[in-house]
């Protein structure tokens, strides 16, 4: 099993962490997930522990499994590689044919020694297949 912190305070204003064998994010999506009193749980992969805000004595915990903690982890780490990927696709949507081009020719280092290897005709052929992949609109 998985070795798990929840912490109720991320660095975001009103964020959550949840911290998953080492990897964490932040979030608002984790409010209201544990007992506000809760500061801390730490799940060492077969045990664990709950820290509290006031002066209730830490509690052993032998079972963390009613938190969902993995689940939910997996679900908000999909939707913001989901957003990542979204936000991708709207920027190379909206770049010219132009942009695209740039983006994708080689440095002019590397064709200058295309060149040279290949000759002018290699090189064509390069820049060719870039500007054929991405044609005037």
């Amino acid at each position: 099993m998985a070795k798990i912190t929840y912490v109720h305070e991320g660095e975001g204003e009103n964020t959550k962490r949840i911290v998953v064998d080492g990897e964490w994010i932040d979030s608002t999506n984790f409010a209201n997930i544990v007992n506000d009193n809760i500061h801390a749980i730490q799940w060492d992969g077969t045990s664990g522990e709950i820290e509290y805000k006031d002066d209730t004595p830490n509690a052993i915990i032998s079972d963390i499994s009613s938190y969902n903690f993995e689940t939910i982890f997996a679900t908000e780490k999909q939707a913001i590689e989901d957003a990542i990927a979204q936000a991708e696709a709207d920027r190379i949507s909206n770049m010219t044919y132009v942009d695209k081009r740039k983006a994708e020719y080689p440095p002019i280092e590397e064709q200058l020694d295309d060149i040279y290897h290949n000759g002018i005709d290699g090189w064509k052929s390069t820049i060719t297949a870039i500007k054929n992949k991405y044609p005037k609109t």
